[in-house]
């Protein structure tokens, strides 16, 4: 589980933003090909796969060969433009205050507050889709996509989710690789 967080962690850090790649290449990135024809093996391996990392299952359907899932957890996110902003806010409105003998004093809060709920831990939730479906006669196709939501929070004293500040969909091969790594430990699991 924390392989995968850092993994996420470490693609939000290093990708950088105009990168731009084909969705034959995301596709290909997502999808792996287990050479088994038990497909329902496969796709008990992919629950406990994803159960063994922390994700709650959200909805499977067996017959088209479909699992959701997703987990949630806080971390430090801070966007230092905001923090930046929000600093220079308050020191201007602080001058502000003692060239006013105080009248001022109540412009600071605002900038207070939204400098401490920048400061607090966000929530992030990682929702995830599975796709497991015959290919070919020996063979199982998996396909497993990771899209992260980091949440604002309602203020900063609370920790109430509220909307997404930040979407991002994880297209780092490594993230995609340990899991399947971990399916195929799962499926051998599953075969003995």
């Amino acid at each position: 589980m924390k392989k995968i967080i850092v993994f996420l962690l470490i693609f939000c850090i290093a990708m950088p933003a105009g990168a731009a790649v084909s969705q034959l290449e995301i596709r290909e990135i997502q999808t792996h090909i287990f050479e088994t024809p038990d497909t329902d093996a496969v796709f008990k391996a992919a629950v406990n796969t994803l159960q063994d990392n922390g994700f709650i299952i959200q909805n499977i359907e067996d017959n088209i060969g479909y699992i959701r899932a997703k987990k949630d957890y806080k971390d430090k996110i801070r966007d230092k433009k905001r923090i930046i902003l929000y600093s220079s806010l308050l020191a201007y409105y602080g001058v502000c205050t003692g060239l006013s003998y105080g009248l001022t004093a109540g412009y600071m809060l605002d900038p207070l507050m939204r400098l401490s709920n920048e400061m607090a831990p966000k929530t992030v939730i990682v929702d995830s889709n599975v796709n497991i479906e015959p290919y070919g006669k020996n063979a199982t196709k998996v396909r497993f996509i990771i899209v992260m939501k980091v949440l604002e929070n309602a203020d900063g004293y609370s920790y109430i989710k509220s909307s997404p500040r930040q979407v991002i969909r994880v297209y780092d091969q490594k993230v995609y690789q340990e899991f399947f790594n971990q399916l195929d430990k799962n499926i051998f699991y599953e075969n003995i």
